[in-house]
């Protein structure tokens, strides 16, 4: 028996998206899992992975109950676009794991609302200049930081894009944290390494955390 999942379409066996909800389809019955709403994760690909898992535990004879539940409190995987917490209206997010530009632009595509991001670390030599612009379009705040924060200001002013300049990811937080508003996203997606201030990407977001559980 082949098991389909898709946010166009219902097959016969699987799941889909329908009115901003996941429904689960076996042979001739319907049934509701959850709203899209209710899913933590941000971004289009993470609907499209939860439908899979969702096929996948339907396929297993999994009750769209349990699946539900387990949607509604699974926060994602530490430092991949962790929901750290709200402070003052201002949500914090923590990406630590993003150290390429690029990577950066598919989490930026995750939010609509109006964005403080967070870069620096060690440089890796890959290209700025796309990452940039979409920030410049975006209007977004943008602090950068550490080794390669100097060379990122230079490639964002040849971009029209104004930045602040910090030492060391601390000072950008509490940077950030001074300007934010209710409604904004505070994203630390840093697009480098941690090698000039941290042993990894993980203790670079463990660091972030716990600074911003402290706010």
């Amino acid at each position: 028996k082949l098991w389909w999942f898709s946010q166009t379409h219902a097959e016969n066996f699987g799941t889909y998206t329908r009115d901003g909800k996941i429904f689960l389809r076996d042979g001739e019955r319907e049934q509701m899992v959850c709203n899209v709403s209710e899913i933590r994760l941000r971004g289009a690909h993470n609907v499209l992975n939860v439908l899979a898992v969702c096929a996948l535990t339907g396929a297993a004879g999994i009750k769209p109950e349990a699946m539900r539940e387990a949607i509604a409190n699974f926060n994602g995987v530490a430092h991949r676009l962790e929901f750290v917490r709200e402070v003052r209206g201002a949500k914090w997010y923590n990406d630590s794991i993003a150290t390429a530009p690029e990577r950066v632009i598919a989490e930026i595509h995750s939010f609509d609302e109006p964005l403080i991001v967070l870069l620096g670390g060690r440089d890796k030599k890959l290209p700025w200049g796309d990452l940039l612009k979409l920030l410049r379009d975006r209007q977004a705040k943008v602090f950068v930081f550490g080794e390669a924060g100097e060379l990122i200001a230079k490639y964002a002013a040849q971009e029209n894009l104004q930045v602040t300049k910090c030492n060391k990811m601390a000072d950008a937080l509490t940077a950030a944290a001074r300007i934010t508003q209710s409604g904004d996203v505070v994203l630390l997606s840093p697009g480098c390494t941690s090698f000039d201030e941290f042993k990894d990407f993980e203790e670079r977001g463990r660091k972030f955390v716990e600074m911003v559980n402290q706010l």
